[in-house]
């Protein structure tokens, strides 16, 4: 899971658990406290801006990738957690660093301040204090000298540029305006390597989509295919419905002619009948009158 959020910190020690807290909620924020408080936290790489890190959850190891840059916080987690704006494995790693930087600062304020203030002849006016213009050595001293941390720096540096999230160490005593030329330096590289990572990103998405693309593709080759086949199959079956509609009507129409032949014989059938009593009557007729006849001729003399 991947997400980004604005920030207005400059760096990751800068956001306290309250901060936290008020951005992923109570009990997202409560979860990922219990994960920090049973040590469960493994930092791998750390930096102001950057953090790696890995985080012994409930169903397994997750690995943490936070970064702070530009304004922006991304965090980027391998758990399958749909959490908003960021999950409760990320949570504990910004709590863990928190307590890392804190204790880091604790134990470097304890060791620079002194036990007792040093001794002093007088004390200094505002006067004294103010450089003068016949004693600039001070201040050329110190400028010199912060030109040469600066450059010992970049020369380290120039090796990791847009390869590495980490540069060079910056020397703690190196002040003023070139400590903010190395801040502003490590950012426009954080910056490089984060547009980098998009730019890789985009490429294996774009990778993933082609390929979705290609497959997809096939299987629509596949659809058309056996659609033509079905589209073939339907106009066969249509002829067929065709021939037997036709077939039918034939039978329909020899039907028809049927009827009307059986319709015919059976009159022709009735006529006969009647043609045959006729007969039949002018045969008795002629018999009656053959016997009349006969009736009538004299017989023979014996």
């Amino acid at each position: 899971m991947r997400n980004r959020i604005s920030c207005s910190a400059q760096d990751l020690g800068q956001l306290d658990p309250a901060m936290v807290q008020s951005v992923v909620g109570d009990q997202v924020f409560k979860i990922g406290n219990q994960y920090f408080s049973d040590q469960r936290v493994n930092i791998v790489e750390a930096n102001g801006t950057q953090v790696v890190a890995e985080v012994n959850g409930t169903y397994g190891v997750y690995a943490q990738t936070i970064k702070l840059r530009g304004g922006t916080l991304s965090t980027k987690c391998s758990c399958p957690s749909t959490e908003q704006p960021f999950c409760r494995h990320c949570v504990a790693v910004l709590l863990q660093q928190f307590h890392v930087e804190s204790s880091v600062e604790k134990t470097e304020k304890s060791a620079t301040t002194p036990s007792s203030p040093p001794p002093s002849a007088k004390e200094e006016s505002p006067a004294d204090m103010s450089p003068s213009s016949d004693e600039p050595s001070g201040t050329v001293d110190l400028n010199f000298r912060e030109a040469t941390l600066f450059i010992d720096w970049i020369q380290q540096a120039v090796a990791h540029l847009g390869k590495d999230a980490s540069l060079a160490p910056v020397p703690k005593a190196l002040g003023g305006v070139a400590r903010e030329w190395t801040g502003i330096i490590d950012r426009l590289n954080q910056q490089f390597l984060e547009s980098e990572e998009d730019r890789t990103d985009a490429q294996r998405n774009l990778q993933s989509a082609e390929g979705m693309v290609d497959s997809l593709t096939k299987e629509l080759e596949s659809v058309k295919g056996e659609s033509e086949g079905a589209q073939q199959t339907c106009h066969r079956l249509e002829k067929k419905v065709k021939q037997l509609e036709e077939s039918l009507t034939d039978f329909t129409q020899t039907s028809k002619e049927r009827d009307r032949l059986v319709s015919k014989v059976s009159t022709m059938q009735a006529e006969l009948q009647n043609k045959g009593a006729e007969l039949e009557s002018v045969s008795m007729t002629l018999k009656s009158l053959s016997n009349a006849i006969r009736n009538l001729l004299p017989s023979d003399p014996k």
